[in-house]
């Protein structure tokens, strides 16, 4: 294989890891002890651009830290049950910034219906991080540095026709959906929602657990996109 196959190939994993990941070790710079990193778990999804949100209470030490410097990390693994230094990771160099987008609100929502609540009752905020590098360690002896726009430069659909493709798939007893997963050997309950939809896949929520579903190939727009999952 040579040099640019094999970089196209970490390209697709890193990918594949950002988009199909919704926890992540964010690591902030420590307000009350100056110096040292301080890390926290948190769920997260991705916007329409592909920049990660998440929210986040007001009184959490995370926050007070990024609001004194939004300079931060995000660790993302490939689940695994061997060595772990054979699983796939990625740490993504970045900035955070709150969001008062009503869109990203309702986005993250989709992906987390409990922080409705958490928002409106407890004070959580909705943050996102910009990018500005990416490292990804594809497994043992194989790793490097990635610039932004490698990453995230595939096609997002526009918000509203998202929004549209999600109401088609999940519409009329989530007949298109259960079609969907029936032909992949995937199980449909009661509680499964498609909430996210890019050009690479499609986000599905069943009950407390959130799954991706990757496609082969880049989808180009929003017709061809409900024809697949239509069949």
């Amino acid at each position: 294989m040579n040099q640019g196959s094999m970089s196209d190939d970490l390209v697709q994993a890193l990918r594949k890891l950002w988009h199909e990941s919704f926890h992540g070790l964010l690591s902030t710079h420590s307000a009350k002890y100056e110096g040292y990193p301080f890390g926290s778990l948190l769920p997260i999804c991705l916007d329409s651009k592909g920049h990660p949100l998440m929210m986040i209470s007001h009184l959490a030490q995370h926050t007070r830290n990024l609001d004194a410097d939004p300079r931060c990390s995000l660790m993302l693994t490939q689940p695994g049950h061997a060595d772990v230094q054979q699983w796939a990771r990625l740490t993504c160099l970045a900035n955070a910034e709150p969001v008062n987008s009503s869109a990203s609100m309702e986005r993250y929502y989709r992906y987390y219906p409990d922080s409705r609540r958490y928002h409106k009752e407890l004070n959580f905020q909705l943050y996102r991080l910009q990018p500005m590098q990416f490292y990804f360690i594809a497994g043992f002896g194989s790793a490097r540095w990635f610039d932004v726009s490698r990453i995230l430069d595939q096609r997002h659909f526009p918000i509203a026709s998202e929004v549209e493709m999600l109401y088609q798939i999940n519409a009329h007893g989530h007949q298109v959906l259960k079609a969907y997963l029936a032909e992949r050997q995937l199980k449909f309950t009661d509680h499964t929602n498609a909430v996210g939809a890019d050009s690479l896949g499609l986000d599905i929520r069943q009950g407390e657990t959130l799954m991706r579903l990757h496609f082969e190939t880049p989808i180009q727009d929003e017709h061809t996109f409900l024809s697949i999952m239509k069949g």
